[in-house]
């Protein structure tokens, strides 16, 4: 019983993380690739984006239910290909819970703390959320480091081992990374997407 208990909160603790990388991915592309003009992905992706980094705080002021309306349709896509493939388990569960979150905790930091409700002030402070420091070190210089939203604890080792810089020397060549002047000195930077060449 003991060893089922620990698998189950060790397997919760991981999707946890897992969602938290997932937000990260999600937000490094949404920084990286294409501009607002893209097809797409540009007037629903980028170009929020681009008023997000240039006004951080105005994202407080859409309405929360348009703010977390993508994350709100991919939980529904995933849980319903989980039903009809017959995977509906709590696993499954458990990262859409997390999932729906997501951008609400970005929101969250970036919320004045006298704003923020009890519970979300004591879950960033017992750092199981993020808080507006942590991810203020995303906002201040060139938007290359800390993109994941969630938690204070997946930033630090992705940033540390180079995912991003990874990620950007895959897809950059592929998919062109116009917003990004400072990938422009790499040998395999394009501004421009290779199939759009």
């Amino acid at each position: 019983m003991l060893m089922e208990t620990l698998s189950v909160v060790a397997q919760a603790f991981l999707i946890y993380l897992a969602v938290d990388l997932m937000a990260g991915i999600f937000h490094w592309a949404e920084d990286t690739l294409g501009k607002p003009t893209s097809p797409i992905w540009g007037p629903a992706f980028v170009a929020p984006n681009v008023i997000h980094h240039d006004k951080p705080n105005e994202m407080n002021k859409i309405h929360w239910f348009r703010n977390n309306l993508p994350v709100y349709v991919a939980a529904l896509v995933i849980l319903g290909v989980a039903w009809a493939m017959d995977a509906l388990v709590w696993q499954v569960w458990w990262f859409c819970f997390v999932g729906l979150f997501s951008q609400q905790s970005h929101r969250w930091s970036h919320t004045p703390r006298k704003a923020l409700p009890a519970p979300v002030l004591y879950l960033q402070r017992m750092r199981i959320l993020q808080d507006g420091k942590h991810h203020w070190k995303h906002h201040r210089g060139d938007h290359s480091t800390h993109y994941c939203v969630v938690t204070p604890w997946v930033n630090p080792v992705l940033d540390r081992i180079g995912f991003w810089r990874f990620m950007e020397r895959i897809f950059v060549p592929i998919f062109g990374a116009p917003r990004r002047p400072d990938l422009s000195d790499r040998g395999w930077y394009r501004d421009r997407a290779a199939w759009a060449a």
